[in-house]
């Protein structure tokens, strides 16, 4: 069928080629849409392609070598809607070789690419529309999780130490509020705590309280900045209560989790309850000099890393201090955004990784990575709105996947004081992005078990 589509809609696309172009899209479509029978030039192209619409939600009518727009336009709609079908053309290529892996990211592009021209007010035919939501369901009638080898949430709750001698660079946020009331209800504190205080506001990015003194400019940042980052966290507990229980409950119970650890990080204490040195330092963003400063000055140790963005290169390359992060996916093979979701969906159950930062997205050696018991919230979603169970999934539960694992590798590695690593195999990566709202339902489908009446 999808040959028939790709007949009926080539002949009609018309684009004059682009002079000097790199990578001119129109043409390359074309060029691939004509063959019947691909090769390895039209798989590169596609994988280009489909990591092109699954960052930026749409494709330019070309590009430059090293992968980024060379045009602010936009492909035109013909080709557009052909790349469209040469998308869901391979994606059902890859579900016959039976890699769904791949296949998801096809679709997840050729959603994303819909809804870009729906944007742009370019109606598509019905009997397309109707073929694309066909595609989706033949993907998930056929897939089934693959099997993984799961560990017990609780392998090792205790570390043979008491002082963690690492520096946390803590981030507001429930991220790194878990962080910290697992690692206290481990009877550990760290030695000490480098608190990020955001000199803007989070939404509007204009700076804060700058005609305050500086004491009473860092305080007011700092209550702006807790604010901010707990509101859907505040909101969801008061109006989605029984998710919020339903949701603490199970993590609780599969994650081995103590409720008292739970409200540890929900009460936002004081980090002066957690390690006997903090500091508060306010900076612009992860790439403020003062944090360069700081860090500079900092004897050799092992950083925590809790979140506020991207860490810079410059950073990383710091040759006394190592940088600790908890990816939620199984690395190399769950990498990414939205790992969480994606790796419940994929695998059948949620997965994170202990790992030393590298340049590169969720590059380096990897410290402790584990699948963890499947979850199944028991609850009718139905009249819960996507983006509040999106929002519920980041305040609740993806905290608690990375923390679980965090426990796991600080117990295995008596406080990060006897690490041994296992470099990544590139041939096992697979990077996902953001998904599709398509894909997120499918995922809380999953996720979310209906209860019987």
């Amino acid at each position: 069928m999808i040959e028939s589509y790709i007949a009926r809609y080539l002949p009609g696309v018309n684009a004059a080629p682009l002079r000097d172009a790199h990578f001119d899209t129109a043409a390359r479509l074309i060029a691939c849409a004509g063959r019947s029978d691909w090769s390895r030039e039209e798989f590169e192209l596609l994988e280009f392609l489909c990591k092109r619409v699954e960052i930026s939600r749409c494709l330019y009518e070309s590009y430059l070598d090293n992968g980024r727009r060379a045009s602010t336009r936009l492909l035109a709609t013909q080709p557009s809607v052909l790349a469209l079908l040469v998308l869901l053309k391979d994606m059902i290529r890859l579900l016959h070789l039976q890699d769904p892996s791949s296949a998801i990211k096809r679709l997840n592009a050729a959603l994303k690419l819909r809804d870009s021209l729906k944007t742009r007010e370019i109606e598509l035919d019905k009997d397309l529309l109707e073929f694309v939501d066909t595609c989706v369901t033949q993907f998930f009638e056929q897939h089934t999780s693959s099997p993984v080898n799961l560990v017990s949430a609780s392998l090792s709750t205790h570390a043979a130490v008491t002082a963690l001698p690492i520096t946390v660079l803590f981030w507001e946020g429930p991220i790194a509020r878990a962080y910290l009331a697992i690692l206290k209800g481990m009877g550990l504190r760290p030695e000490k705590i480098i608190q990020l205080v955001s000199a803007n506001d989070l939404a509007s990015k204009k700076p804060v309280g700058r005609f305050l003194p500086g004491a009473l400019r860092l305080a007011y940042a700092q209550s702006r900045q807790r604010n901010s980052i707990h509101h859907w966290s505040g909101v969801l507990q008061r109006t989605e209560t029984p998710l919020f229980q339903g949701m603490r409950k199970e993590v609780e119970n599969t994650f081995d989790i103590s409720p008292k650890v739970i409200d540890d990080a929900l009460a936002l204490h004081d980090l002066n309850e957690y390690s006997s040195d903090v500091e508060q330092l306010l900076v612009n963003d992860l790439a403020d000099e003062r944090l360069q400063r700081r860090l500079e000055a900092l004897s050799a140790t092992q950083v925590l890393f809790t979140g506020g963005g991207i860490v810079p290169k410059q950073l990383l390359e710091l040759q006394h201090l190592r940088f600790i992060h908890v990816h939620p996916g199984f690395l190399p093979e769950v990498r990414g955004a939205d790992c969480a979701l994606w790796s419940q969906l994929m695998k059948g159950c949620t997965s994170a990784t202990c790992f030393y930062m590298a340049p590169g997205i969720d590059d380096g050696d990897v410290i402790h990575a584990a699948w963890l018991p499947p979850l199944g919230f028991r609850m009718d979603t139905g009249a819960i709105g996507l983006k509040s169970l999106y929002r519920a999934t980041y305040a609740f539960f993806d905290p608690w996947i990375r923390a679980s694992v965090l426990r796991q590798a600080t117990a295995l590695t008596q406080g990060f004081t006897n690490v041994a690593v296992q470099p990544q195999i590139e041939e096992d990566s697979v990077t996902y992005h953001f998904m599709h709202e398509r894909i997120q339902s499918a995922a809380f489908e999953a996720l979310f078990q209906k209860t019987e009446q």
